[in-house]
């Protein structure tokens, strides 16, 4: 999907260490509130898409915990995109679902000061975050002045540096992302050339090992439409510097021409299959190890206001799509408005209570169910 980076902290647009397997236990002792309560089902792949893969993590008996790659061995990572990106934003959010959020995905620059107080609070609250980093400056008008050749070359390495610092203070996991989305057709070419790209992110990479901030999770995230596949297939920095394989699923239903038609409406598991289905069709001939766990970093549905319902269903639906694919370890859900494209579901009270269900669903819940009651 095209997504506006609309400026600022709003767009909410070396190997681990041995160590880190070694503390994790500890760290995400605290924030483990809830235990298992079963088993995820096996796949059931259709004929016309690629074999589902098998679970990258065992069910154990006990406290769900997270592997050294930040991976919950039952149930599913649920997390958010709030505007504003505030933790008020996102306890708003909770409060209308009735349920709390694992992780907070947050968008920043290449100049940002991160973690900023905002990401410090959700950690301290006992969540994870995933932050995406920008090849731009979001001060600057012109998207394309920061490119990825820049990054690679080290014209950014000073902010970087103190961002990767930062982020291995926080002495917990965290997801980390270079540029959310690089195979939309507006960033391949303007912001450089794919092998750019991977030379950038794996500058980036070096950059957090020489930080040591081994408590970094690298999550490679393109946009699942179909038309951006053929530049994803170029776009893969090598199974070394990515830990989770990601892409974003929205059902726009004519939203980005302001003309919403619910007969387009497409399921989250047919739009969410696109994507898997190239990864494990395509993934081995460019390199790409996949079994890796795979994340949905944002989804959402346009909003149908004469009926609520039919974007209740669209929610409703997600828990028995990962039932089908047990590969996707973690879902963001994105509560806002992209330029005609309304997606914020907690205004929507139908919308709303169909993601606290979904978020309670057993193949869900029993990952990180931080700060919750019972």
């Amino acid at each position: 999907m095209v997504r506006r980076h609309t400026g600022g902290p709003v767009r909410a647009g070396g190997r681990r260490q041995g160590r880190w397997a070694a503390t994790i236990g500890l760290v995400v002792s605290a924030m483990l509130v809830a235990a298992c309560t079963g088993t995820t089902s096996a796949p059931k792949p259709s004929t016309t898409s690629a074999p589902a893969a098998t679970s990258t993590a065992s069910t154990p008996a006990g406290p769900c915990r997270l592997s050294d790659k930040a991976v919950p061995t039952c149930g599913v990572l649920w997390g958010i995109a709030t505007r504003p990106p505030t933790v008020q934003g996102v306890e708003t959010v909770e409060a209308a679902v009735g349920r709390p959020f694992d992780f907070v995905y947050r968008y920043h620059d290449l100049k940002a000061v991160i973690p900023d107080a905002a990401e410090r609070a959700q950690v301290a609250a006992g969540k994870l975050l995933h932050i995406a980093i920008a090849s731009r400056d979001f001060s600057a008008t012109d998207r394309t002045s920061n490119g990825w050749a820049a990054v690679a070359r080290g014209d950014f390495d000073k902010t970087l540096k103190a961002q990767a610092s930062g982020l291995a203070s926080l002495k917990s996991p965290f997801f980390i992302t270079f540029e959310q989305e690089a195979n939309q057709k507006q960033k391949v070419g303007a912001l450089g050339t794919a092998a750019d790209f991977i030379a950038a992110w794996r500058h980036l990479h070096q950059i957090y090992v020489a930080a040591g901030a081994t408590n970094a999770v690298w999550v490679w995230v393109m946009t699942g439409a179909a038309d951006n596949l053929d530049a994803a297939a170029t776009l893969w920095p090598g199974n070394d510097v990515v830990d989770w394989i990601s892409w974003n699923v929205y059902n726009q239903s004519g939203c980005a021409g302001n003309a919403i038609n619910p007969g387009k409406l497409v399921s989250f598991e047919d739009k969410m299959k696109i994507f898997y289905d190239f990864v494990h069709q395509r993934g081995p001939s460019i390199g790409m190890d996949v079994t890796k766990p795979m994340m949905i970093s944002e989804t959402g549905s346009a909003k149908y206001a004469t009926q609520p319902d039919l974007t209740g269903q669209w929610y409703s639906a997600i828990p028995g799509a990962l039932e089908r694919y047990p590969q996707i370890r973690a879902v963001g859900l994105w509560d806002s408005v992209d330029g005609t494209c309304d997606y914020e579901f907690s205004t929507l009270p139908q919308a709303a209570a169909a993601v606290g269900g979904a978020g309670r669903a057993p193949s869900v819940k029993g990952a990180l169910t931080v700060n919750s009651a019972g």
